[in-house]
């Protein structure tokens, strides 16, 4: 008898069986698990709407990008050089193209040659000389801009820092019929090429700067100096 009684005690404490589902309570289920999944499509759709956004302002920015070189070089050089409306458009996609090829390669001043030569053949006879001295002016410009810093920083009086430049102009060699400075390297006013300059001017006989004044040079020169491999 005992045994009987703890068995029927032992099922009357175990949990109830839940009651079946009725077709409602299915539905309801089902109705949820639908807008769990219509919740995470929309969050989904306005990750990838906000990727989509991004993607789009990057290019956009990296279309300004490219374009900005051609428009400002069309804008140093339209007038002087007297460009027509198209020429100036022609020439905006031309750098824009070029800008471009920068993006996906490294830059090579051979390929800037084979660019020199495209923007001679758009160019009329009497516009090439004509762009030929704005560059070359320009870098004649530039040349004195990065003398008169350095001669500056030397503290040198008026007369000798202008004896100076005027040295060291000599010795520098700007190509003559250049376009495109990107195509040649080595005839452009550096940093390397004015200090090489310097540095020779302060050896000529015909220098009149004291030794004072040739070791302040050398002392404001000494940061610009390339650094030994």
């Amino acid at each position: 008898m005992l045994p009987s009684l703890l068995l029927a005690l032992l099922f009357a404490l175990q949990d109830p069986k839940p009651p079946p589902k009725t077709v409602e309570d299915r539905l309801k289920e089902l109705g949820d698990r639908l807008a769990a999944l219509e919740k995470k499509e929309k969050s989904l759709s306005d990750e990838n709407a906000a990727l989509e956004k991004r993607v789009a302002e990057e290019k956009a920015f990296r279309e300004t990008i490219a374009r900005q070189p051609g428009l400002l070089w069309v804008q140093r050089y339209a007038a002087p050089v007297e460009f027509t409306e198209a020429q100036s458009r022609e020439f905006q996609e031309l750098w824009y193209g070029w800008m471009k090829e920068e993006n996906e390669k490294s830059s090579d001043s051979a390929r800037w040659k084979t660019r020199e030569e495209a923007l001679r053949s758009k160019l009329t006879r009497e516009q090439i000389p004509l762009l030929a001295r704005q560059v070359r002016e320009e870098q004649l410009t530039n040349a004195r801009r990065l003398m008169a810093f350095a001669l500056r920083s030397a503290k040198l009086s008026a007369e000798k820092s202008t004896a100076l430049e005027e040295a060291c102009l000599r010795r520098l060699s700007f190509g003559d019929g250049v376009l495109l400075v990107q195509a040649h390297p080595q005839e452009t006013a550096s940093w390397g090429q004015i200090v090489s300059a310097l540095e020779s001017s302060l050896a000529d006989p015909s220098s009149t700067l004291t030794d004072d004044e040739r070791a302040a040079l050398q002392k404001a020169l000494g940061p610009w100096k390339p650094k030994p491999k």
